[in-house]
């Protein structure tokens, strides 16, 4: 039997009748009459991501000092994108550090998140985290000053899954996305953990785009403004098709990997974390502030610099391949965005 889906006004149609109206309804409305910016509010919301409760030693005074920034820049939301903590009982006060925040708060599911105690694959499930952070769905939309965010869960499992960390979007979710897009009008940020351009991001990272690509063509104008994702520890961003991909770096650090430790800190400390001896440690937290200023017509990103605390993954040995090496740094990087019509 063909799905139906019901419409904000009631309206039952089967999927083929939905995606026939709501494309031609789209390439109608979704036109604009006058320019994108003029349809945005100005506000400011602030992204951190990977910090990593359960590896880095300091994350909750890390987390905090994100949290105070943004309520002293006056930020409407904040969120974090993924690899935050397990549901752990004794990651309760980290998490109330990052809901104190004095205005509304996002969660994005990363790969880590589910981990066991003892940092292995798979000691809780999806629901666990879920309920324990106080979100209902693993993917989901809210609008804020006008934007659609679109936040994705790139831990879905494909029927040929392995052993390995799953870094896929489901069919499911893919037909929540392109009805997302069909079904509303404004213009659109996706939140993620893992890159949909990254090739050690989302194995399906192709689907993602095109549904996103398809979005801008309906529209007629460049609806989709930008896409930030964290997972990799990287500082970087990159356009493709006219869609930015923007990499917001880790809170905390860089992963070395068992071939290069690094003790940057006393021992007690390392003794109380023992993964913490195989990244390279950002000496203060790193974060993106995000401002949409519509009559620049631009979204500006305000990075953060900081430094290695003890050794650079260079004086590691670390290696890797030129990509990863090139957005390999203690900081993120002042970036804008302009806001297409």
């Amino acid at each position: 039997m063909e799905s139906s889906r019901i419409d904000r006004n009631g309206k039952r149609w089967n999927r083929r009748e939905f995606l026939q109206h709501a494309s031609s309804a789209a390439v109608l409305a979704l036109r604009p009459s006058r320019s994108v910016a003029a349809r945005l509010e100005p506000m400011t919301f602030g992204l951190c991501a990977d910090v990593h409760q359960d590896v880095m030693h300091d994350a909750p005074e890390r987390l905090q000092t994100f949290v105070r920034a943004m309520e002293d820049r006056g930020a409407r939301f904040i969120a974090q994108l993924g690899d935050f903590c397990i549901p752990s009982p004794a990651n309760q006060s980290f998490l109330d550090v990052f809901h104190s925040f004095r205005g509304k708060h996002h969660h994005v599911l990363g790969n880590h998140d589910t981990d066991s105690e003892n940092l292995t694959k798979n000691g809780y499930s999806q629901n666990e985290t879920k309920a324990f952070w106080g979100i209902e769905s693993n993917y989901y939309a809210f609008v804020e000053g006008g934007i659609r965010f679109l936040v994705l869960d790139g831990n879905d499992r494909p029927a040929d899954w392995g052993t390995d960390y799953p870094l896929h979007i489901g069919e499911a979710q893919l037909a929540w996305l392109e009805n997302e897009l069909i079904g509303s009008d404004e213009p659109v940020i996706v939140l993620s953990h893992q890159s949909a351009e990254n090739a050690e991001g989302l194995d399906n990272g192709d689907r993602v785009r095109a549904l996103l690509e398809a979005a801008n063509r309906r529209a007629g104008w460049q609806r989709v403004l930008a896409c930030f994702s964290g997972h990799h520890h990287l500082n970087y961003a990159v356009e493709i098709n006219a869609i930015p991909y923007v990499q917001v770096n880790s809170m905390s650090y860089f992963w070395v990997g068992e071939a290069c430790q690094n003790f940057a800190y006393p021992k007690r400390i390392h003794a109380r974390r023992p993964m913490l001896e195989f990244t390279a440690p950002y000496k203060d937290p790193v974060w993106s502030t995000v401002t949409v200023d519509p009559g620049a017509g631009e979204i500006r990103i305000e990075g953060r610099q900081s430094d290695w605390a003890g050794k650079s993954p260079e004086e590691l040995g670390y290696t890797s391949p030129e990509p990863r090496r090139r957005g390999m740094s203690p900081k993120s990087d002042d970036r804008t965005i302009a806001i297409r019509s």
